[in-house]
């Protein structure tokens, strides 16, 4: 691991390109990190071995990014962000504030996860079966998705609701647990 200091350009570390920039101070960064153009890790930051950072990707202050996660292109990550370990994210995704994305969790293109959001890969009984978000789906702030569920392309899911199945048809989700509400989307742009 390497420890990196305020203002350093990050590009001396092996598989980084140089236009990339730290900005926080006393980041913890693996040595075999990967990452793109213009990037940009903030404050006290922990980024562990293999992973894979796309171009114009900004992550805030205090996030933890564990072994092997992969984060796409033009990705935003919001401060006290966990990743889980085996993490894939596509390009273009929003991850709001302490965020967590347990184990390998899988989120497409251009999703959006709000603040306080809990995606899960392991039962209680600790069974491995993985959450994942497909292109274009969006939960609100404190939504929990149980392990094992599918956000199918275009699902919106209402703060505060607990996703217990797995939900493919489009449209609005709200509650506990999350049901198909009268609300109906026309288009919408993250």
């Amino acid at each position: 691991m390497v420890v990196l200091q305020l203002g350093k350009e990050i590009g001396m570390v092996s598989g980084i390109k140089s236009s990339a920039y730290l900005r926080g101070m006393h980041c913890v960064i693996d040595e075999s990190l990967v990452v793109g153009e213009n990037c940009t890790i903030g404050n006290f930051c922990i980024i562990e071995q293999g992973v894979v950072l796309g171009d114009n990707v900004q992550i805030s202050d205090y996030v933890k990014i564990p072994k092997n996660a992969i984060v796409g292109n033009d990705v935003v990550i919001g401060s006290y962000v966990r990743l889980g370990h085996d993490c894939m994210v596509g390009n273009r995704t929003i991850i709001k504030c302490h965020a967590v994305l347990s184990g390998d969790v899988l989120v497409g293109n251009d999703c959006f996860i709000g603040p306080n959001a809990i995606l899960l890969h392991l039962t209680p009984d600790n069974i491995h079966r993985p959450s994942r978000m497909e292109d274009g789906s969006y939960v609100g702030t404190g939504v929990y998705l149980n392990p094992g569920v599918i956000l199918g392309s275009r699902v919106v899911v209402g703060s505060g609701s607990v996703v217990t199945k797995s939900l493919n048809v489009p449209g609005v989700y709200v509650g506990t647990p999350a049901r198909l509400s009268k609300i109906k989307i026309v288009d919408y742009d993250i």
